[in-house]
């Protein structure tokens, strides 16, 4: 068996490949559902297009706020359908978590879309890209 020489140049590439194919790993499929930049949120929010879902742990919220008007689902997983979202199920929903790397907002999205939800969105970038954004937040008491 060949044996190559693992030079400091050839380490730090593998090491960069490696994480580099752990992010993509790593990110929220959102695979069948309808994606929406922060800009594109943004938008919707100022026509009045959109009923956004928060979908993020009471830390989370305390750290970075949450979007003015975004319903606080009590759960990503055990939210109550028919308590906490629209009844009007052709209502546009924008669902969002902490960044492209939480699955929250996709987990909630699918279950919306399972209960009969037809216009179902997530925001990758979550509130950090919102923040990152330099968009305005609220106290998650002030919502």
């Amino acid at each position: 068996m060949t044996r190559f020489p693992l030079t400091p140049r050839i380490g730090r590439a593998l090491a960069l490949a490696f994480i580099c194919a752990l992010v993509v790993a790593c990110r929220a499929d959102t695979e069948g559902l309808e994606t929406l930049s922060v800009a594109e949120v943004n938008e919707r929010i100022a026509a009045g297009h959109a009923v956004l879902c928060d979908v993020n742990s009471a830390d989370v919220r305390s750290e970075l706020g949450v979007i003015g008007g975004a319903r606080l689902l009590s759960s990503y997983r055990d939210y109550d359908v028919d308590v906490e979202l629209p009844r009007d199920r052709t209502r546009p929903l924008v669902f969002y978590c902490h960044s492209p790397f939480c699955s929250a907002a996709v987990d909630a999205a699918r279950k919306a879309v399972a209960a009969g939800y037809s216009r179902v969105s997530v925001m990758p970038d979550g509130i950090k890209g919102w923040v990152d954004a330099r968009l305005p937040v609220e106290s998650p008491d002030a919502v």
